[in-house]
């Protein structure tokens, strides 16, 4: 609670002085970028991932359409949703349905659980994964799916909490061990490995890119740092604190690489500041 009650007071300094000094450097709704990615894989045909992350309830454009517009530029072979699309604060889940139905028609998506979703689901008494898949997602939260993807065996999960360390929220040792079990199962194939991992920290923080046969993951989360300083890189990010290591890019380690974007929004009550709204785009390298 201190860490986040100090960054909305530096948040606020800041975006003052932003305004003072007639910088547009504020949050920038319908703002969007996109930023590319290679993967060298040993797949023998490339795919072209799109990850949407964090846009917590946010709609750019009418219904959404700049979003659903330049994913449909970007042609992809999969639509990855990995977490925080809606936030615990909001009233229904309407914007992200909405933005799913019309992604559908360009690519199967998928979309993997944030703690905002498990926010929400505590705070409204009700599964939102009814109404996910009935948009048209696939919902995979502590579950994975074995599929063919232009003829290339691919093994893709969903996971939100610490990857192989479920402590976020009070767990059962039941609960707890089925998590443990779902990391174990899912590592366990020749198959290329995908995880929607919202979060990063066990990946990057931790190391576990050097340690556990992930081919990637995908997260977001720290939303960038919420606002960048030049020369200097995120202020904050989400159970790490001020001016965390990672915030965005994409990192390879001995036993797989994780890609961390920036994300869509911003979390209640919190600017980004010079930290534009992204996507991410993922082309996995086919072998020469």
């Amino acid at each position: 609670m201190k860490n986040k009650r100090l960054l909305k007071i530096v948040c606020a300094v800041l975006a003052a002085a932003a305004l003072a000094a007639g910088i547009s450097a504020w949050r920038g709704r319908n703002v969007l970028t996109t930023v590319y990615y290679e993967l060298e894989t040993d797949l023998t045909e490339p795919i072209r991932i799109v990850q949407l992350t964090d846009l917590h309830g946010g709609v750019f454009g009418k219904d959404n359409d700049i979003l659903i517009q330049m994913v449909t530029d970007a042609q992809p072979d999969l639509i990855l949703m990995t977490g925080d699309m809606v936030d615990r604060h909001d009233k229904n889940a309407g914007p992200v349905c909405g933005l799913i139905r019309g992604l559908t028609s360009l690519a199967p998506v998928y979309y993997g659980y944030g703690n905002h979703e498990y926010r929400w689901m505590e705070r409204n008494g009700e599964s939102l994964t009814p109404a996910l898949e009935e948009a048209g997602a696939v919902v995979l939260d502590v579950a994975y799916l074995d599929l063919e993807i232009k003829g290339q065996s691919i093994r893709l999960g969903g996971y939100h909490s610490y990857y192989r360390q479920p402590h976020m929220y009070p767990l059962t040792e039941e609960e707890k061990q089925r998590q443990v079990d779902f990391c174990d199962d899912f590592e366990a194939t020749d198959r290329y490995k995908i995880l929607m991992s919202h979060i990063p920290t066990a990946w990057l923080d931790w190391g576990y890119i050097d340690k556990f046969p992930v081919d990637l993951s995908l997260a977001g989360h720290y939303h960038g740092g919420q606002i960048r300083l030049p020369g200097i890189g995120g202020l904050y990010a989400p159970y790490i604190g001020l001016f965390p290591e990672y915030t965005e890019g994409l990192f390879e380690g001995t036993q797989g690489a994780c890609i961390l974007s920036t994300g869509l929004g911003a979390g209640p009550g919190l600017p980004r500041i010079n930290n534009l709204p992204r996507i991410v785009v993922v082309d996995l390298i086919a072998q020469q």
